[in-house]
Order: structure tokens, then sequence, then C-alpha cells
């Protein structure tokens, strides 16, 4: 030790090393205090966060509880004996797992308690939500544990005119869905509307509910901190809004967790960080004492040297005289950076290079890529792409160049016809083939070697260990460290192979996806022999409108879209209905009127479907506002809607339905014509009014023979 520190007899080394220590410590220090603060307040938030989490998920697991028992009510059938009393349910499964303590059937009576044992009636608005198809939850309004809760509706299949199916919900069975969603560690309480404990699985003092309902009258979700004796609470509580799905008043959910378990990393990390701190300081003493002394004019030169190279600088120089191996280093620095900065720009355009070849959604932008921007990645006198005829096994299309003092000429295209031999060969060799001009492949390289290339690299380009093209590089003499460029060839033909192969996948899933839409529209049109091919004719009449009015290829597809699926919502309409020879009734025309909206929801899972949802939902408004389901007017209603409407009513009227024969084309035009500015957008209907309706007439007719046959 005493030789290590001999280097404090200086003056300068002694007042380098005191700052050095300084420099060192005093940062660390203040660092390790602003991360142990830091991360104390990140951990107490991400406990925030995560209690918030947790009883939201409480929530929405006690609401999707309550979902599945209105299921469950709707789709169940009722015994015998089950009307104007309760049932028991108890023999139906284990008393833990049931999910209705009793079931009864009651009479739709505004004058008498639904529930026996609950005086209140059924209000004006509470009769609304069951007309409406929801359940109605029914409780007192000061709810407790142990409280019956009942559930009513009228959507049960099984139910007469003017009766009701009500259940008595076994609490237990919600609070064991909640329970499944509480992590070890914290605790759940759910109160009532009035703030009575419902469920919890650590009870909560009266004064923590009172200051958690207190703020659930300002805020519906929130956090704060309890001091509960001589431990503090992290606090987080959702209130479950229950109004729109079942009419009830909204329970509360209160998650907590004791702030001292919750901050139980914090006094780890602070541990460990400490321990960092002092073996940190230890080792930038010991190593500070020994380099100070021999390294520090060469170190702060290769220091800056260094810096600089990191920030791209590789042209500047290190100029270190010293007769030891710090010269040396420098020397070898000086090399190094010349070669990295060779190194850095060849990458830096091979990887331009790769990032647009795999962006290209087309051979012909492949092609050009690699002729005209390979060589600033690798010098080369000749390069060449052939790829082969997906129709011909052994026909290949090659593009090649003559970039010779790497000036890339204009690009050269043949058609050349390989061996079966040649191509085999081609599959075997993986990596690569250095051959020289006029031994092989002749048909192949005859051009360019008619042009004084002598030797030649090729790399074969697979897609799943087929044969799909090869990649050529020129030369008129191959240069020494040819292995590397072989290397950087195979990477290229690997890149292009992948670029290929989303080329090929891409198409592939535009022709499926195209596939299934189709599919989906005649899967609607063949809900009746008078609406078949209707789907695509209206689709078709919308199209040639869409681009007579001058629209874009974006909004095109979206038309399509939504003209195959404009009535995908009667796929739940009885044929009965569909195929009605009369007048409908009321009911019946309600229930078509809801096709629109039914349309919309089916497609709402579909994300790539959702700019088509507008169309499908409004293609029965007017534009006079009188049409359905929203009432929109004008401008309201999307062109892309308005377009259908056209199409659609004009391929209503033109083809037979079961109540009517079809219309002349006359005639179905001068409805439209009569009709422009109330029913229809008059600027729709103008440009309807120019399309050549030849392709239609005829494919209507096609359908119509196909029907027939």
């Amino acid at each position: 030790m005493k030789r290590v520190l001999s280097f404090i007899h200086s003056k300068v080394a002694r007042r380098i090393f005191v700052l050095f220590v300084i420099c060192a410590l005093l940062p660390v220090c203040v660092l390790a205090l602003l991360l142990m603060q830091r991360v104390s307040a990140r951990l107490e938030s991400d406990s925030h966060e995560h209690l918030r989490q947790v009883a939201k998920n409480s929530g929405m697991a006690i609401f999707s509880g309550l979902n599945l028992l209105q299921a469950e009510l709707e789709s169940m059938s009722i015994p015998s004996g089950g009307r104007d009393r309760w049932i028991s349910r108890r023999a139906d499964r284990p008393a833990e797992g049931k999910q209705f303590r009793a079931v009864a059937v009651m009479k739709d009576d505004s004058k008498h308690a639904i529930i026996p044992g609950m005086s209140d009636l059924l209000s004006p608005a509470e009769f609304a939500h069951l007309a409406a198809g929801k359940a109605l939850i029914l409780a007192n309004i000061d709810l407790g544990a142990g409280d019956a809760i009942h559930m009513i509706t009228t959507a049960n299949p099984n139910l007469q005119r003017h009766e009701l199916l009500a259940g008595e919900i076994n609490p237990n069975y919600l609070w064991t869905i909640a329970g499944y969603t509480l992590p070890p560690g914290i605790d759940i309480c759910i109160l009532g509307p009035t703030g009575k404990t419902l469920y919890a699985s650590h009870p909560l003092t009266p004064t923590l509910v009172s200051l958690v309902m207190s703020h659930q009258q300002r805020a519906s979700i929130g956090q704060l901190k309890w001091q509960g004796g001589d431990e503090e609470y992290l606090v987080n509580y959702w209130s479950a809004y229950m109004k729109p799905a079942f009419l009830s008043a909204s329970w509360t959910m209160v998650a907590f967790q004791s702030r001292q378990d919750s901050l139980g990393p914090a006094r780890s990390f602070i541990t460990t960080f400490l321990l960092v701190i002092s073996l940190t300081l230890f080792v930038v003493i010991f190593a500070s004492s020994i380099l100070i002394r021999r390294s520090l004019v060469p170190l702060s030169i290769l220091n800056d040297r260094a810096r600089r190279l990191s920030k791209g600088d590789f042209d500047s120089k290190v100029n270190i005289v010293s007769g030891d191996e710090f010269e040396d280093l420098a020397a070898s620095f000086n090399d190094m950076s010349e070669q990295l900065g060779n190194q850095f720009t060849r990458l830096r355009d091979r990887g331009k290079l790769f990032h647009k070849i795999l962006e290209s959604r087309d051979q012909d932008t492949i092609i050009n890529e690699v002729i005209f921007h390979y060589n600033n990645s690798v010098l080369h006198e000749w390069i060449g792409i052939s790829l082969l005829d997906v129709n011909t096994a052994f026909h290949l299309r090659t593009f090649y160049s003559n970039g010779s003092n790497c000036i890339p000429t204009e690009t050269v295209r043949l058609e050349a016809l390989l061996s079966k031999e040649e191509v085999k060969s081609l599959w075997v060799a993986k990596e690569g083939l250095h051959i020289m001009a006029r031994q092989e492949y002749d048909n192949l390289l005859a051009p360019m070697a008619d042009e004084g290339a002598g030797e030649f690299f090729l790399q074969p380009i697979l897609i799943k260990k087929n044969l799909v093209g090869v990649l050529i590089l020129g030369y008129r003499r191959a240069p020494k460290q040819h292995r590397e460029e072989m290397v950087r060839l195979r990477q290229l033909a690997d890149e292009i192979a992948i670029a290929l192969d989303n080329i090929r996948l891409i198409e592939e899933l535009n022709w499926l996806n195209r596939g299934t839409i189709e599919v989906l529209a005649n899967a609607v049109d063949a809900k009746s022999p008078w609406t078949a091919g209707h789907s695509q004719r209206v689709t078709g009449l919308a199209l040639d409108i869409g681009k007579e009015m001058g629209l874009s290829i974006s909004d095109l597809e979206t038309l399509q879209l939504g003209g195959l699926f404009h009535d995908i919502g009667k796929i739940g309409i009885p044929e009965m209905i569909l195929d009605k020879p009369g007048r409908l009734t009321d009911m019946e025309y309600a229930i078509i009127k809801e096709h629109p909206r039914k349309g919309a929801e089916m497609l709402k899972p579909i994300q790539a479907y959702h700019d088509a949802i507008p169309l499908v939902s409004q293609h029965h408004e007017q534009f006079d506002g009188l049409g359905y389901p929203l009432g929109l007017s004008g401008e309201e209603i999307v062109l892309g809607a308005r377009i259908l409407a056209v199409a659609d009513v004009f391929d209503a009227l033109y083809s037979d339905r079961p109540y009517r024969q079809g219309w002349e084309v006359a005639k179905a035009i001068s409805y439209l014509e009569e009709n422009a500015g109330s029913n229809f957008d008059p600027e729709v209907v103008a440009a309807f009014l120019k399309i050549d309706l030849t392709a239609y007439l005829e494919l209507s007719t096609e359908d119509s023979r196909s029907d027939l046959g």
C-alpha cells in the first residue's frame, strides 16, 4: 500500500486525487438520496395504481358476475309450479356454488309489490328498463351484508305476456368472484350505496368507511391515506356504476394495503444501494491511486479521443509520444478509428438498404434498391439479381448494372435459362459460389463477361429451402478479402428472401381478407332467395357512384367494405319476416329496423372494419332526417352511407321481392329523382344518373338466373 500511495508526494497528484474522490463521492451520495426518495415515491405511486387496479378488477368481476347471472336468468327453464311463488334452487348445486337462492315467475302488476316482503312498487322507469330487455336489480337502498338482492328480467323466452322472472341472488357467488381477483397482501371491502359493508376480506373501521364515502361523493374513483393505530394504510376506491345496466345504485370497491408492506422493496433497495456505494468508493480510491500517477496525461488524451469517437468523429488522430505502451496504443487507436469509420459507413448504408428492401411491397422496388444502392456498402464492378419465373422452373429474369468506378449505369434486363443441373448446384451452394467467367452459368453471366467481367460471386436466394433467385457480383479481378464480400452477399440474399416472402404473404392475406368479406356478404344474401347477390350489386353501384364523385382509393375501399357488410345485421332476422309476401306488422318492421344497429355491433370487435361501421349503421338514414335508426340528416350522415342509401334503394326497387315485382329501370330512376333532397342526397343522385348501368343489369340478370336454377 505504501508503494501504491507514493504518488501523494506530488501536490498536483494530491490535488487531483482529493478532487477525484470528492467528485466521485458527492454525486454518488446525492444520487443515492435522490434515488431513495424517488424509489419510495414511485413505489407508493405504483402501490396506489395497483390498488386502484385491484379495486377496479373486483368491481368489473362483480359486474361480470351480474351479467352472468342475467344470462342465466334469461336462459333458465321455468320449472312446473314456478309461477307466483319462490322455488328453492338448493337442489341444483352445492350451496357454495349456486347463483340464485330461489327463483319465481311473477305477474307484471304495477299495483302490487313484485318481490314478496318488499313494499316498494316498480316505478315507471323500472318498467321501462325491463321493457328495453335489460335486467333490474332490486335491493334496499340501505343495503348491507345479509340483505336480500333480487334480479328481475322479462327477456326469458319461456315467460308469458305480463310475466316477470325474479331470482334472489346468492351474494356469496359475487364475493367469491371478487375474491379471485384479489392478489396477496391486499384487502378489499365492498360497500353498499349508503356505506354499509357488503363484503370485506378485512373489516374497515367506521372512520375509514365515512372517509371513503365522503370522498366518493366528490369523485367515483380516488385514493387516500389513512392512519389506523400505529400503522398507515394506502387506500383506493372505485365505484361500480350499475345504473345503466341494472338501474341500481352504485357499489364501492375499497382496496387497501399497509404502507409498510407496499414500501418493502424500498428497504431492500436501500441496503443494496449502500453496499454498492461502499464498494464503488473503495474501487475508486484504489484505482485512482494507481492510474493517476502513471496514466494521467495519456489517459486524458485517449479519453478525449474516445469521446470524439463516440460522437462519430472518425477523422481526428491521437498523438502521444511517451516511448511506452501508450504510444503503441495511440497508433492502434488511430488504425481502429479509421477501420471503424469505414465499417460504420458501410453498416449505415447497408442498414438503410436492408430497411428499404424489407419495406418494399413489390419486386421492382427490391430490384432497384439492390442495383442502385448496394454499391454504397460493398464495392463491386458489376451487380445483378436474377429471379426465377414462377410459371417456368428454369427461366430467370435478370437485371444487372455495370458499376465500374462506383457509379452504377442504367439497369440492363435480360432473360436467361438455366439447366436443371445448374439450378440444383445453386440450391446446394447455400454459402455461395466463386467462379471464373466462361466456366459455368454461361447463359446467365455472358452479358457481364462480354463487358469484361472475369470473376463472379453467386449467392442463391432461398425461401423455405426453395430457390427463388440468385445475386451476382462481378469483378475483373476478385478482391483479396472476398470472404467478407461473400458474407455481406449472404446477408443481402437473406434480406431479399424475407422481403419476397413478405410480399407473397401480404398478397395471400389480401386475397384471404377479400374472400372472407365476400363469404360474409353472401351469407347475408343467402338468408332469402329474393336477396341473392344483393350485397354484391349494391357494392358495385356504390363504387361506380364513388368513382364518379372522385372519392380517394382509401374511401373507395371503405365504401366497398360498407357495401358488402351493409345488411350483415339481417343474419339474426327470421326468414319468415324477410320472405313475408304481405305487409309487415309494426313489430316485424321494428325488427327489420334493428339490422343497421346490429350490423354495426357485429363489426365492432374487428378493428380492420371499424371505418365501415358508420356506413353500416347509417345506410337507412334519410337526407331529411326521417330515416332510422338515429334520425340523422344532411351531412350528419357520412358520405359513404348516403351513397349506399341510393344504391341500396335502387337495387331493392329493381329486384323482385315476395310482396311485389321489380320495377322497370326508368321507374326506379324516377323514384330516386323525385326523392332527391328528401330521402336522398341530391349530389349522390346526380352522380348516380351519370354512371353506366350496363354491368349492373347484366349482373342482376345473372343473379336472377342463378336463383331460378
